[in-house]
């Protein structure tokens, strides 16, 4: 059982038996502080790594036969023809799932956190928000989730699952550990540094009456957004109410036909990134 007022210290003890957290992930966050940081830096960093590499080659060369051009060998090349911010995505992606692969649940929670990262890059881009920051944001929002597996990984089940019923993760989580995954969540990025933005957003991304700033409003809202669109698909995806203070935050009209699109590409893009 998790003590909440001694929970940084709790979960930084946790925290040395998940596998590293990426450095590449922590290296691109601090290149978005650094607005002098250019396009040939970060494609250095993932030229270094072979699978980034591989996925970004992967992402060029689909483009390249689409025009009936050859394949390219040079990831530096590939990564000038898909850009900088798809480049950004493949970073963190392949970082958090890496990550999160070995651990128990991993999978779907990095499906999950996929979607979500994928619909608030979308709502980002549709009210004006971080791109990158939000996307990063929407890949880490679940995180505290390992924790709790590696806690009791039975008694996560039982939660989660008995949750699908009536929506009630959090309350179960906290009944049953002490802490949920929100809380835990958030002081795995204290421990690991992370920006303030991306603590609140994880910390309160199932408040349903808060906003404490346009990342954690468009992180709340793309919860919203995947289980409404069923991805990736489960029985626990529901929607019974939706931050409306977050909606206003963003300015979202819901009855935009631009929205519609939003979620067309949230599902294309899911489908895509996850085709084996």
């Amino acid at each position: 059982m998790l003590n909440r007022a001694n929970l940084l210290q709790e979960v930084a003890k946790l925290a040395r038996y998940l596998p590293p957290f990426p450095a590449i992930v922590v290296q691109l966050l601090d290149m978005l502080r650094d607005e002098s940081v250019t396009f040939e830096v970060l494609a250095r960093m993932a030229r270094n790594d072979p699978v980034i590499s591989a996925n970004i080659l992967a992402q060029a060369n689909h483009i390249r036969r689409l025009h009936a051009q050859s394949d390219l060998t040079d990831a530096f090349v590939a990564a000038s023809i898909i850009g900088i911010n798809r480049v950004r995505r493949i970073v963190v992606a392949v970082g958090m799932n890496r990550f999160v692969s070995s651990v128990p649940g991993g999978p779907f929670l990095f499906h999950h956190s996929l979607a979500v990262a994928i619909a608030a890059q979308e709502l980002a881009v549709f009210s004006g928000q971080s791109q990158d920051l939000s996307y990063i944001a929407g890949m880490l929002h679940d995180v505290g989730q390992l924790c709790l597996h590696m806690l009791d990984e039975r008694a996560f089940e039982k939660v989660y699952l008995d949750s699908a019923v009536d929506g009630k993760l959090v309350q179960r989580e906290a009944q049953v550990f002490g802490a949920d995954h929100c809380e835990v969540g958030a002081q795995l990025a204290r421990y690991w540094n992370l920006p303030d933005e991306i603590h609140s957003a994880i910390l309160n991304h199932h408040d349903e009456e808060t906003v404490t700033g346009p990342l954690q409003a468009c992180i709340s809202l793309s919860e919203s957004v995947v289980r409404a669109l069923d991805l990736p698909n489960s029985p626990k995806n529901r929607v019974t109410l939706i931050n409306q203070h977050a909606v206003s935050e963003l300015a979202v009209d819901w009855s935009d036909p631009g929205m519609t699109d939003l979620f067309d590409r949230c599902v294309t893009r899911f489908r895509h990134a996850t085709v084996h």
